[in-house]
């Protein structure tokens, strides 16, 4: 498909837009181009790249903070081309032939304020595009008499005007931002979007911490759906596809300096794909069940998306305490977006163990477990997929718990207690450093770090049957191997035997077809028996002297696959 034909107007572009969303059009999708080629490596930028530049962003003042920041803190580099594209640079070379399609990406706003005031209930604004975000940020008003809310944030998807508008408000760190808009697990050595991990010493200092691929193609950060390549031909739906996909959820707590330093939360949440269904009923709810005498029941639907359900749990904090009067606390700021990525995990472990169990019980029936030739390399290639993402959520739950834990601590202690928040990197020369990250202090949150610990727990346990089973699978496989080789040379020798047989009586024929008369052989063919068949037990009988006594390939087999089934029967036991 050719994008550069000067002929063709913008009518015409605006209708193929649809085709942007090709699998040929994925970044990293095995039909992408080249992305060093596209936008250059860590090393050297390419010329495309200034295309894309906004060279005196009067009207984007933070994005003009974040390229002064850029030649220190390198990693900020690609934030900066995140928002001069409006997403991923990588699709630049394709939107950038659609300017309709690029503003839609620089102005895309999803946002929810829910604000909180002592004693009522929360109040909750939705602020769907980006002039709206600007005059709600612009209407917050200061009273010097009364206590100034509590104010959350909950942010669906990045868009240059949303980081543009909020960071210039609140002062944001960069790098709040900067670790939302892409997730790799690991990096080449040329990527240019290569983020090396920060220090813990430095995190105490910081205050941040096929159609559903393509419909993730429309979000402005970088995600992508993959096959988890376990679908179990027994039981699931034919043609069901369950989908793995990393998401990142970054909360960032700070102070409003320009409305009474009132405490202000900023969550940023991935978009969820509309395609398919939840597995089972999705996460539970953990709110506590009413009685009958309730009158009013939590308003809490069913999960739609991502980001309405954590709104939606936000909203109904404090769960387990409704008394009139109710003191707001910091901790709504986080707590329920914790409680939620929590539930999602434990979805998540027992889909794993489910399908584990599915090859577990596949070993257990060894008839129906090789009635096919490639089922059993098929178990091997599911294992594989768990081989490669259980270490990859161990990581994930590790420093959920060692770092995302207790910085949520740090950021919602009690007003009361005397605090220096840092606003950007340059801040951390002149922070204090009374307030330490200690992992083993996480008493705000002890309701939640158990099971969080049990969720690390369910996960070292199913890397350690993922490696068992691998185990016992590839033993299956060398058994079979084994078996087959012993097959295919018992069958050899079959053939061995009746070449054997064939060759004296072929001798025979031979020596009796030198005579031109045939007529003569009308006595010929009772001297042929009489000759070629002694003649061909002498063979065999010397065939089975030089074979140590051995003449029975056909019982050997027997005996062999008699075995087999004896095996297999104790594995069924």
């Amino acid at each position: 498909m050719s994008f550069d034909s000067e002929n063709t107007n913008n009518t015409t572009k605006k209708s193929r837009i649809p085709t942007l969303l090709s699998s040929k059009n994925i970044p990293h999708s095995p039909g992408f181009p080249d992305p060093y080629v596209l936008i250059g490596d860590a090393y050297e930028r390419v010329s495309a790249a200034n295309e894309w530049e906004i060279a005196d962003p009067e009207k984007l003042p933070y994005l003009a903070h974040i390229k002064s920041l850029s030649t220190s803190w390198r990693t900020l580099r690609h934030l900066a081309d995140w928002m001069q594209v409006g997403t991923t640079p990588l699709r630049y070379n394709v939107i950038k032939h659609y300017p309709e399609e690029m503003k839609r990406r620089a102005e895309k706003t999803n946002v929810t304020l829910i604000e909180y005031q002592p004693a009522t209930s929360p109040k909750t604004i939705s602020i769907k595009s980006a002039p709206k975000l600007h005059e709600t940020l612009q209407s917050f008003s200061c009273d010097s008499v009364r206590e100034p809310p509590l104010r959350l944030f909950v942010v669906e998807d990045l868009s240059q005007q949303v980081i543009e508008l909020l960071g210039t408000r609140f002062d944001i760190d960069p790098l709040f931002f900067r670790e939302q808009i892409d997730d790799y697990v690991w990096h080449n050595t040329r990527d240019p979007w290569a983020s090396p991990p920060s220090l813990i010493s430095n995190i105490k200092h910081q205050d941040d911490y096929q159609e559903s691929r393509l419909e993730a193609e429309k979000w402005n950060v970088l995600r992508r759906p993959d096959n988890d390549e376990n679908h179990w031909r027994y039981k699931d739906k034919e043609g069901s596809v369950v989908s793995i996909m990393r998401t990142r959820t970054t909360v960032w707590i700070g102070k409003d300096k320009e409305c009474g330093n009132g405490t202000v939360g900023i969550v940023l949440l991935d978009p969820t794909v509309r395609q398919g269904h939840p597995l089972w009923y999705d996460r539970s709810n953990w709110l506590p069940t009413p009685s009958m005498e309730t009158k009013v029941y939590p308003n809490v639907s069913s999960s739609t998306s991502w980001f309405e359900d954590i709104v939606q749990m936000t909203s109904a904090y404090p769960w387990f305490e409704r008394n009139e009067g109710y003191k707001i606390n910091p901790q709504v700021l986080v707590k329920p977006t914790i409680y939620t990525i929590c539930a999602e995990w434990l979805v998540v472990c027992d889909y794993v163990k489910s399908r584990l169990s599915q090859i577990e019980w596949e070993l257990e029936m060894p008839d129906v477990f090789r009635s096919k030739g490639d089922v059993i390399d098929t178990s091997l290639k599911r294992l594989h997929t768990w081989r490669r993402q259980i270490p990859v959520f161990r990581e994930m739950l590790k420093e959920t718990l060692e770092q995302a834990l207790p910085a949520a601590v740090r950021l919602t202690i009690s007003s009361s207690q005397p605090t220096v928040t840092p606003t950007s990197p340059l801040s951390i020369l002149s922070f204090s450093n009374n307030l330490n990250i200690n992992s083993d202090n996480l008493e705000a949150f002890d309701d939640i770090i158990p099971d969080f610990r049990r969720v690390l727990a369910a996960v070292n346990e199913l890397q350690e049957r993922v490696d068992r089973l691998t185990s016992i699978v590839t033993s299956e496989i060398s058994i079979e191997d084994s078996r087959r080789g012993l097959e295919e040379n018992h069958n050899m020798a079959r053939i061995t035997w009746l070449a054997t047989i064939f060759i004296p009586l072929t001798f025979i024929s031979g020596l009796y077809s030198m005579n031109e008369s045939v007529a003569a052989l009308s006595t010929t063919y009772g001297w042929y028996f009489l000759t070629a068949i002694p003649f061909t037990l002498i063979v065999m009988a010397i065939g089975w002297v030089a074979g140590g006594g051995s003449l029975t390939p056909w019982r050997e087999g027997s005996k062999q696959k008699g075995t087999s089934r004896w095996t297999n029967g104790n594995k069924k036991r």
